[in-house]
Order: structure tokens, then C-alpha cells, then sequence
């Protein structure tokens, strides 16, 4: 068993370990706010949405690539293939996006001079579910052409209008649908990479005029949870960042570059799941409903053994 089997093998199993679950946890402590308060506010509607994309991409895209890397390919047909690689690009479009609007969605609710952004914001509660399909609809139709093009192997070596997954490839009929397709992916990812970093920077700045000035910033010290999440959300955005940042960096020199070395396909697919896995975690230890209803599940735990225990000893 070779190091770069084993590397493959321990990265890929440990996105799944961790991604699932903890994204699960998310949905789940949401879901049980919903029905017991009927009470969940926007953030957290945008936090439960993100956590849904991470969980589709880590389904169809962690788990391929872990059963890939442990050898076994006869799983894997045509129409698995297209399944699976649409759902993970519709699934990674839209963390992207749906990271980039809770950082923008952040810096206005945290803004100190929140009248300035009184009608975007009224806007967006609005709308909210109206962008959220919007979104939707547009990086399905972006991703249509993994349903259309995706196959489970590939033999020919003649055409360089092939991009590797690993465990499915995606043939291109053509350089124009090839470069056309990547560079309104990059295209895509960059604007809305532009705008976390913006959004972000925003957030960095009010967070240094709170600790320079903050006697002028009142308002901030009134509102210590829309930091505490403000700061959560400047964490995600970095990691994403970083993250798919270096997976896009990777990707542009992929379609300018052939051959392309399996390693390196491998570093990329591996980046582009690392925030899908571990965004849950920094979710999860910010926010203190969750951790609220993380204790009082194991509370109830707790209460339900003592009372088995209990009717075992009368018994």
C-alpha cells in the first residue's frame, strides 16, 4: 500500500467522518428550534441553507472519492457519475454563494449605523427565499453540462477536452464548451470570492474601530451575540478563502495546462472538499443554540438511562 494511496485513503475518509455529522448536527438542532420555539431568525435560515449545500457535497463527492481511493471503481457507472458530480457542483455553488450572502447579510446587521442599510435589509428578509431559488436555479443550469457529459471511463487519449474527478470524468465535445464552461466557473467563484472578501474586510474593520473606539460604537457593546456570530462568520469566509481559492488557482492551471498529473487533481479535489467538512465545526462552536440544544440532548440522554436504570432495579 503505497504513501499516496494511504494519504488518499486517510484525507478523503476524514472529510466524511467529519462532514457528515457535524453538518447533520446543524440541520438537526435548526429543525428541532423550528418546531419547538417556531422561532429561527434570518442568519440562522442562511446557516441551515449552508449547511444542507456542505451536506450534498460532501454525499456525492466525499464519499465517491473515499470508495475511489480504497480501489473499488466497479461501482461506479455512467449514470452514477452524472448524478453525482451535478449534485456536487450545484451542492459547491452554492456554499460559495451561500457563504458569500451571510457575510454580506452580516455586514449589514452589524453595521453601527444600521439606518443606512434599513431598506436592503428589509429587502432581503423579503426576498430571502426568492434569492435562495434564484441561486439555486442558476448554478443548476451552470452545472447541467456534468449531467450531459459525464462518463464513468474514458479510454481515448486523443481529445484534451477532458476534466478528471477521479472517479468519473467529464469529455467535452469541443474546446469551446471546455474553456467556455471552466471560465464561467471561475468567473463565477471569483465574484462571489470578491465579495466574502469584501464583506469580510468590512467586518475586520468595524471589529478594529469597536476596539479602538469603543465609546463611539455603543451600539456594538449592546449586541455581543451579532459579534460573536460576525466573528464566526469573518472565520468561514476566510476558510473559504483560503480553500477554494486554492482549488480555483489549481483549476485555471488545469485548463491551461495537459497533462495534468494525477497528484496534483488529487491536491485539488482534496481542497475543494476540506470547507464542506470543516465550516460545520467552527458553526457548531459559535453558536450557542446549537450548544444549547447539543446539552439538552444529552441531558435528556442522561434522564432516559437513570429512569431504564430505575425500572431495572424495581424489577
Amino acid at each position: 500500500m503505497g504513501f499516496w494511496f494511504t494519504l488518499n485513503l486517510a484525507g478523503f475518509i476524514s472529510i466524511d467522518v467529519i462532514g457528515i455529522p457535524g453538518n447533520i448536527i446543524i440541520l438537526g438542532s435548526f429543525i428541532h428550534t423550528v418546531l419547538c420555539t417556531r422561532k429561527i431568525t434570518t442568519a440562522e435560515i442562511i446557516l441551515c441553507k449552508l449547511a444542507l449545500s456542505n451536506l450534498l457535497v460532501v454525499l456525492t463527492w466525499g464519499l465517491p472519492l473515499s470508495i475511489q481511493a480504497s480501489g473499488m471503481h466497479q461501482v461506479f457507472d455512467d449514470l452514477t457519475c452524472q448524478i453525482c458530480l451535478f449534485l456536487y457542483c450545484v451542492g459547491r455553488a452554492m456554499s460559495v454563494s451561500i457563504t458569500s450572502l451571510l457575510g454580506c447579510f452580516q455586514c449589514i446587521t452589524i453595521d453601527p449605523f444600521p439606518q443606512r442599510w434599513i431598506t436592503l435589509k428589509q429587502s432581503i428578509l423579503q426576498h430571502l427565499y426568492h434569492i435562495m431559488f434564484a441561486l439555486w436555479c442558476f448554478n443548476c443550469l451552470i452545472s447541467s453540462t456534468r449531467l450531459m457529459y459525464s462518463q464513468a471511463h474514458f479510454n481515448s487519449t486523443n481529445t484534451k477536452y477532458v476534466m478528471s474527478y477521479d472517479f468519473c470524468v467529464v469529455v467535452f465535445p469541443s474546446n469551446l464548451l471546455y474553456l467556455g464552461n471552466g471560465i464561467i466557473y471561475v468567473i463565477r467563484d471569483l465574484f462571489f470570492l470578491s465579495l466574502m472578501t469584501l464583506s469580510s474586510g468590512y467586518l475586520l474593520l468595524i471589529f478594529y474601530q469597536h476596539g479602538k473606539h469603543t465609546r463611539c460604537l455603543h451600539t456594538l457593546q449592546k449586541k455581543p451575540a451579532e459579534m460573536q456570530a460576525a466573528k464566526a462568520v469573518v472565520t468561514l469566509v476566510i476558510m473559504y478563502i483560503v480553500s477554494f481559492g486554492l482549488d480555483n488557482m489549481f483549476w485555471i492551471i488545469t485548463l491551461s495546462t495537459y497533462p495534468i498529473s494525477p497528484r496534483f487533481t488529487d491536491a485539488r479535489i482534496f481542497f475543494d472538499s476540506c470547507y464542506s467538512a470543516i465550516s460545520p465545526i467552527v458553526i457548531i462552536l459559535t453558536n450557542k443554540k446549537i450548544q444549547l440544544g447539543l446539552k439538552c440532548i444529552k441531558k435528556k440522554r442522561e434522564i432516559h438511562r437513570v429512569n431504564t436504570i430505575s425500572r431495572y432495579l424495581e424489577n
